[in-house]
């Protein structure tokens, strides 16, 4: 009516010619291309994310799950490609007890470089890193380690958040809270580090291995969590997919 100034519809007749407007399509989002950098969850929630990486020996594995389920918490695991074939009992206890895995590549290269002094990655060489792993735990357990990944010494830059994003893996998944077992530190130092650093949404990185003794500060961590009014999940639970 109002492109053919027609006031009253009425006195529409037959042979009239009238125009028919068209209307322009919204302009379709621009898909995304890269991988999303998450270091931290909802800050709206009082919900941590526990994730563990499993890349060198088995360690304290049995000791971490067995805490886990006594507190009835599920947790991330950043698992190698190498180290689920070495380890498949253990691997198909997290799935079984709930867990979700994380891409933590096949053999622990660095894919930039920055941490080893070695060369970056090839595109083919991080697709092969990426779909090695995701390959051993899918074997095992039936899961897919997408669309989480987590980068060697936590090393990334744009051109990895491109080629993991073409693979599947839609999240870099990096931490707010790093226990620093990996490097040492006692367990009464990683569980005062863990509950000083606590914030909403806050993502923590520990390690399995015999190395570290995130295990033995666990259960002091998750006391202290809960005595602070946290809750705990896993890294898919806190960023909210």
């Amino acid at each position: 009516m109002e492109a053919n100034a027609i006031t009253d519809p009425n006195e529409i007749v037959v042979g009239q010619i009238l125009f028919i407007p068209t209307i322009s399509p919204s302009p379709s989002p621009t898909p995304a291309t890269t991988a999303q950098v998450v270091r931290r969850g909802n800050p709206s929630r009082k919900v941590v994310a526990l994730t563990f990486d499993a890349a060198a020996d088995a360690g304290f594995t049995a000791q971490i799950l067995d805490t886990l389920k006594a507190n009835g918490v599920t947790a991330s695991f950043g698992v190698s490609g190498q180290w689920a074939e070495r380890n498949p009992e253990l691997v198909r206890r997290i799935a079984r007890e709930g867990h979700e895995f994380i891409n933590h590549s096949y053999d622990h290269p660095s894919f930039t470089g920055r941490s080893t002094g070695d060369a970056p990655l090839t595109r083919s060489e991080r697709w092969e890193q990426l779909d090695r792993t995701d390959a051993a735990v899918r074997e095992l357990t039936d899961l897919s380690t997408k669309p989480y990944f987590r980068p060697p010494y936590g090393d990334y830059d744009a051109s990895v958040n491109t080629d993991i994003f073409a693979r599947g893996y839609t999240y870099d998944v990096i931490w707010t809270v790093d226990s620093q077992g990996w490097d040492g530190l006692p367990a009464a130092d990683i569980v005062r580090r863990c509950l000083d650093r606590v914030e909403a949404g806050a993502i923590y990185v520990f390690h399995v291995g015999a190395a570290s003794q995130d295990a033995a500060a666990l259960q002091r961590i998750i006391d202290g969590l809960q005595d602070l009014g946290y809750g705990m999940t896993t890294v898919s639970g806190v960023i909210g997919t």
